[in-house]
């Protein structure tokens, strides 16, 4: 009999070291579970501010028609990028640090694997949760360093514009030193446009817009040394110039851009949301 006691002593130690394993080790799981729950809801409260300012960048893309568009229109427009800006710029550090926090928490998943045999699918799923939410702001971080450039050009592009419709309420009412002004101001910022206009998502037929309204505040230059000199033939000759580079102005189709844009970034949106929506479901 007494090596069927010792054996049953034996299975009845290896029952409790086992029961006791397994217990130790589920509850070492589940505070790692919990801590990457508490990293992880942190992440999506900072992660919604970023998907209202890719919301935001859509609606303001389309927004505007530049053809028809009033002063005020084109002040709101200009202001809206330069939130676009700012709010991407600040996104790129948040970013980072949840990262950062990402990783570390699903690092520790890992800890002491020995120990947690019985729960490691419940820790790979919580793994795959943290993986799909790092995918989701490694695209952010694209993105918005992306809009970072994109916005910096729209903010010289509205400037332009408003310019453009400065110096046409001043020639309008003869007001030939705020119009020269105007013209000046009009002539840098075309150039500062032409300079962003590699900005990531911007059309080729942007550059050749921006190249054709220079030659407009050229000719309108032109126009108004003339106008104040008093030279009514070259005034005339001028007047032909302006009124063909507003036509071959007006011959470009500003909606197509504005949807050659939206193809390039919907995409990466589409990724950033997709990675959301993977995470949710882990």
């Amino acid at each position: 009999m007494l090596p069927i006691i010792a054996a049953g002593v034996v299975v009845a130690v290896l029952v409790v070291a086992v029961i006791g394993y397994a217990a130790a080790g589920i509850a070492f799981a589940s505070s790692r579970i919990a801590g990457t729950r508490t990293t992880y809801n942190a992440v999506v409260a900072h992660q919604n501010t970023i998907t209202d300012e890719f919301n935001a960048f859509d609606n303001n893309l389309t927004g505007v028609n530049l053809t028809s568009a009033t002063a005020t229109q084109l002040k709101q427009s200009r202001a809206a990028y330069d939130t676009l800006v700012s709010q991407s710029r600040a996104a790129q550090p948040t970013i980072a640090a949840d990262d950062a926090s990402l990783a570390s928490a699903q690092a520790r998943l890992n800890d002491n694997s020995w120990l947690t045999l019985f729960s490691r699918s419940s820790l790979n799923n919580a793994s795959a949760k943290m993986g799909h939410e790092r995918k989701a702001l490694a695209a952010a971080k694209a993105i918005t360093g992306d809009l970072i450039q994109l916005g910096t050009f729209y903010q010289a592009f509205y400037d332009s514009l408003i310019d453009l419709d400065t110096l046409s309420t001043k020639a309008q009412a003869t007001d030939f030193t705020g119009a020269a002004a105007a013209i000046t101001t009009l002539k840098a910022d075309i150039a500062k446009s032409i300079q962003l206009s590699s900005a990531p998502g911007l059309p080729p037929e942007m550059k050749l817009f921006l190249t054709d309204f220079q030659t407009l505040a050229v000719d309108f230059g032109k126009l108004l040394d003339a106008a104040i000199a008093g030279d009514s033939n070259g005034a005339s000759a001028d007047l032909k110039a302006v009124d063909a580079d507003i036509t071959k102005i007006g011959s470009y189709d500003t909606d197509k851009m504005s949807s050659e844009i939206k193809a390039f970034y919907q995409p990466l949106i589409d990724t950033f949301n997709s990675e959301i929506a993977k995470a949710n479901k882990a």
